[in-house]
């Protein structure tokens, strides 16, 4: 980046010094010369020499001159640095990348880059003269972007043990979020014609991943923060791999501790970004809450494989409760050369029992209809054979009376299949609301003695949106069937999409549903015609089974709800009878019961959600030892480091669990280009021109030295800046003056010698 050292005023005085030997030079007094006669010798004698003697004043003339020069130039770049710009104060930004990404170890010199980061930044800490006035502000990068130093300070010291005391969290670099929190301070200074320089230092990982990528980044204003220069660190040549795991879930989100244990795996997903030429192994291992191996497995990278996903089997019978019902398990692959984003934690709600209150009509009540055929079989009866036929099911049924549901239904329910919604009054559906607010799922079926739909209004009011108005009842001259193909994920896993829900038996489930028949349905408004929630509190519904029609046999709202089009009744279809039934109101059941209660998974960095009941959050230590509780700098944002948080309501009881993981996106180690950097770097920063912005070049020690400085002291970086690279020539200077003022001594000596000596012409002559 081009500066000048120059102060004008000295510039001019330095002039004027080096403008007197000129002077005197040209105004040196010429006497008048008088005839004698041998004067005519030493006339011819001078001729000769004139020449050369003109050279030699002229080389010392030049030789003053140019010390004159030098001093002046060295002694007000060291006393008045670089003239109005340098003069002024300087406030300077320093924005330290502590994410993720600064984790990254360099494998030839064995220097992590948050050592680096920190480094380069104190470097530029010693560039500032608090008696100049030089202030500092200092703005931690990871999401969210914390101010650790805001407003700007002159304590530089602190700031320096500050900067030291900075560690990688488990979030992303966050850019938009740090140049948001210098806005202020920028448009400060841009109202104050006399502003000092504006200097923002960028230690910053605009030399790894994507970016353009800030799906996680806080939110911002789009104003762009101006600045007079930029500094930030030159891209690496050279990329480093680096595997992390991007996703871990259960296949099952529900296991329980009694009856029976169906198959349970951990879906793991994992990434590879940097050097992937090569062919290598990875070991996937899980972990249970006393770290002891319950499942693992070696899977086999292809050159140039950027992804992979596995499911490894666990044994779910050792898996205990932490707190809140919830158990934890610990994913880990091999340590490499990041190894923040090597281990994720996994939620698995559990249950000694799942508890399930089915709404129905009285025997009494479904007596007085003697005519109808499917009347000697409720649809309660169904489904109670469905989900326990045996206590070896871990199922326990609440048989609950449609008229008395008010009074009935417990707060330890886990799920609650309405069977009879149109015999249900106002304050059963207020209390079926706050149940499923706190995580209950609902299955609700189409009253089977009742033609109305009016309970849909209530569904409505209990998830906004969920099916539009305009649903009809319609009978089915040619009984209907299940579609081939079903809107089932196999691969997928467990998510808020309501079709996950039966992703276990979706390989089976052509076989199961071959011979179900539907002669009545409810034909859903919303779904039937496409249509979309416009506001964003509506609640999005999923089909979770299609009948031959393209209609669904069931939805699923992300509020655990899911809805059927048809009653669990003779007359209205034979699923309840048909092989499809029973592993169908398992799994839904299982695994929306899991869903429900699970605790939900959040990237670092990311807002943790809280339910209105929450008086109080505490990071609960799991096994081993928490690391990361350990390197969280006092009064940091808990949310940018992996744990898990424990909500609390006003009682101190906890409620629920919230899983921080870290961001293996933010972790990626593909090295971008100079020009993409700057890219991204202009898109939140502004500065005077372009050329203002300078890259700091850092050269990592060789393995010699690195081991040296492992031993002795922190890794040292080099970087240079304007102020220390004007100090460094403003030396050099001073010392070539000192050079030259001994070279023109010399020469001055050496010259008056020669001219001491007598001329060639008068040796031996004589005069008479």
């Amino acid at each position: 980046m081009p500066f000048s050292f120059l102060h004008p005023a000295l510039f001019a005085l330095g002039l004027a010094c080096v403008s007197i030997p000129i002077i005197l030079h040209l105004l040196k007094r010429k006497r008048r010369p008088i005839p004698w006669g041998a004067m005519r010798f030493l006339e011819q004698a001078y001729r000769k020499r004139r020449r050369i003697l003109t050279i030699e004043q002229l080389i010392l003339l030049a030789i003053r001159c140019l010390v004159l020069l030098l001093l002046a130039l060295g002694v007000g770049s060291l006393m008045l640095g670089s003239g109005s710009a340098q003069s002024l104060p300087t406030t300077m930004v320093i924005v330290i990348d502590n994410s993720i990404a600064s984790a990254l170890v360099d494998p030839n010199s064995n220097t992590r880059a948050i050592d680096t980061n920190k480094q380069i930044a104190l470097d530029a800490l010693d560039t500032l003269d608090p008696l100049r006035g030089d202030q500092a502000m200092l703005i931690a990068g990871s999401t969210p972007a914390d101010g650790i130093v805001m407003p700007e300070s002159a304590d530089l010291d602190s700031v320096r043990s500050l900067i030291e005391s900075l560690e990688p969290t488990d979030a992303r670099f966050d850019i938009a979020g740090a140049m948001s929190l210098t806005q202020n301070l920028a448009q400060t200074l841009s109202d104050d014609s006399e502003r000092p320089t504006h200097t923002i230092l960028t230690i910053a990982r605009l030399d790894r991943g994507d970016p353009n990528d800030q799906s996680r980044a806080s939110e911002s204003s789009q104003a762009k923060s101006r600045f007079d220069r930029v500094h930030t660190p030159t891209p690496p040549t050279s990329a480093i791999e680096n595997i992390g795991i991007a996703t871990a879930e259960p296949t099952r989100s529900l296991v329980t501790n009694k009856g029976v244990h169906l198959p349970l795996g951990i879906r793991v997903e994992l990434i590879r970004s940097g050097d992937v030429s090569t062919e290598r192994t990875s070991t996937i291992t899980i972990l249970d809450q006393q770290q002891r191996t319950i499942g693992e497995q070696r899977v086999q990278w292809n050159a140039g494989q950027q992804a992979l996903e596995a499911v490894i089997a666990i044994d779910p019978s050792s898996i205990k409760p932490l707190a809140a019902r919830t158990a934890i398990v610990r994913a880990n692959i091999d340590e490499d050369a990041n190894p923040r984003d090597d281990t994720r934690l996994i939620p698995l709600a559990t249950r000694s029992q799942i508890r399930v209150g089915v709404i129905d009509r009285s025997s009494t009540a479904r007596s007085a209809d003697d005519g109808r055929v499917g009347a000697t079989i409720s649809p309660s009866r169904w489904v109670r054979s469905a989900l326990a036929p045996s206590e070896a099911f871990g199922i326990s049924i609440t048989s609950i009376e449609a008229s008395q549901a008010a009074s009935m239904l417990a707060p330890n329910l886990d799920a609650i299949c309405i069977l009879a919604p149109a015999a249900l009054d106002q304050s059963a559906w207020d209390r079926i609301a706050q149940l499923n607010a706190q995580g209950v799922l609902l299955i609700v079926t189409p009253d089977a003695l009742a033609s109305s739909l009016s309970w849909l209004d209530q569904l409505n009011t209990i998830a906004p949106g969920l099916i539009a108005t305009g649903s009809v009842l319609r009978e089915h001259e040619q009984p209907i069937g299940l579609a081939i193909e079903q809107p089932i994920e196999q691969s997928s896993g467990t998510g808020q999409n309501g079709a996950h829900l039966l992703a276990s038996i979706g390989s089976e489930i052509d076989e199961l549903a071959r011979s179900t028949a539907i002669t009545r349905s409810v034909r859903f408004a919303h779904i039937a015609e496409g249509l979309e929630p416009t506001d964003s509190s509506t609640q999005h519904a999923s089909p979770l089974m299609l009948l031959d029609d393209g209609s669904p046999l069931a939805i699923a709202s992300t509020q655990g709800i899911v809805v059927f089009s048809t009653a669990f009744d003779l007359d209205w279809t034979n699923l309840p009878a048909r092989p499809l039934f029973v592993p169908m109101m398992q799994e839904l059941v299982r695994q929306g019961v899991g869903q429900g209660s699970r605790a939900p998974l959040i990237t670092a960095g990311d807002r943790i959600p809280a339910e209105p009941w929450v008086a109080s959050s505490q990071r609960i230590a799991i096994e081993p030892a928490s690391t990361e509780a350990a390197s969280m700098r006092p009064n940091a944002d808990a949310r940018s480091h992996s744990g898990v948080i424990a909500q609390r309501d006003s009682q101190g009881v906890t409620k629920a669990l919230a899983v921080l993981n870290p961001d293996a996106a933010g972790a990626l180690s593909d090295v971008l280009t100079k020009e993409a950097a700057r890219t991204h770097l202009q898109q939140y920063a502004e500065v005077a021109s372009a050329d203002r912005i300078e890259w700091i070049e850092w050269a990592a020690p060789d393995s010699a030295v690195a081991n040296q400085a492992d031993a002795n002291s922190p890794e040292q970086a080099t970087t240079t800046s304007p102020t220390s690279r004007g100090v460094s020539l403003a030396l050099w200077m001073l010392m070539a003056a000192a050079i030259l003022a001994i070279i023109e001594t010399l020469l001055a000596r050496l010259f008056t010698a020669k001219l001491a000596q007598p001329a060639p012409g008068l040796m031996g002559a004589r005069y008479e």
